[in-house]
């Protein structure tokens, strides 16, 4: 009886998680959402809802990072929001982004094309620009020494 008591205690936490990641999320404190959400995870842990609102909390605080300069911190939360939504598309998009920006090509057309495939988008034009740039290295037209001194700019 206690154990089915406290198994219902833990469950019912997950909704007020949710709702304080949500006012968070609304605030724009995304640190605070961050920590909502996965305390709602961990307590409802299958909770698709939840971690559809994980994938957006965490695009959105890399999205933060991404516009302050801070590749890293932005690259670990998208893939965070991946790894929580798998098929979450705006994740994906600014991964692709990300990796045009670093000309890592390779990786902007993977990630570029997954977004807009799970968007049911057309490809961004970074996609098509890094396919042009990979094409270049290819062929020999871009050597991997300019590729270098490019991406150091």
């Amino acid at each position: 009886m206690v154990l089915a008591v406290l198994a219902v205690a833990i469950h019912a936490c997950a909704p007020m998680d949710q709702d304080s990641a949500q006012h968070a999320l609304a605030e724009g404190r995304l640190d605070d959402a961050a920590y909502d959400i996965q305390a709602a995870l961990a307590h409802d842990p299958d909770n698709l809802t939840l971690k559809n609102l994980a994938a957006q909390i965490f695009t959105q605080r890399g999205a933060r990072s991404y516009q302050n300069g801070e590749m890293i911190s932005a690259s670990e939360d998208f893939h965070r929001a991946i790894d929580y939504f798998p098929t979450y598309a705006p994740a994906y998009d600014y991964l692709g982004m990300l990796s045009f920006q670093q000309h890592d090509w390779e990786n902007a057309i993977k990630y570029g094309s997954l977004g807009a495939g799970y968007a049911g988008q057309p490809e961004p034009s970074y996609v098509k620009d890094a396919r042009q740039n990979l094409r270049k290295i290819e062929s020999g037209g871009l050597s991997q020494s300019t590729k270098r001194s490019r991406s150091a700019n």
